[in-house]
C-alpha cells in the first residue's frame, strides 16, 4: 500500500512590522498661491471704488449741498444793484465817474 505524502508544513502568515502613525497635520494649511495676485488685485481695486463712491457722497451732502444753500441765500438776499451803486461811487468802474 502506498503511503500518502506527507502534508505540508503549515506557514505563519507574513507579517509586517508595525507602521508608525502618521505625522500629525501643520499647523496651518498651506496657503493657495496660484492666482494670490490677481485675487488680491480684484480685492483692491473693489475697495477702492467702493472707498471712492462713498466719498464722493459723502462729499456730495457735507460740502455740496451746504455750499449751493449758502450760495442760493447769499444771491436771494442780496441786492446786486446796490452793490453795484457802491462801487461805482467809489470809482471802481473804469466807465462810471466817482461821484464821491
Amino acid at each position: 500500500m502506498a503511503s500518502c505524502p506527507p502534508a505540508p508544513p503549515q506557514f505563519c502568515p507574513p507579517q509586517c512590522p508595525p507602521t508608525p502613525p502618521p505625522p500629525p497635520p501643520p499647523a496651518r494649511p498651506k496657503p493657495n498661491l496660484r492666482g494670490l495676485h490677481w485675487s488680491q488685485t480684484k480685492g483692491k481695486v473693489f475697495q477702492a471704488m467702493a472707498i471712492a463712491v462713498a466719498g464722493g457722497i459723502l462729499f456730495y451732502f457735507f460740502v455740496g449741498v451746504p455750499r449751493k444753500t449758502a450760495y442760493r441765500e447769499y444771491y436771494r438776499k442780496t441786492d446786486m444793484e446796490e452793490l453795484a451803486d457802491t462801487m461805482a461811487r467809489k470809482g471802481l468802474f473804469q466807465a462810471v465817474p466817482s461821484s464821491e
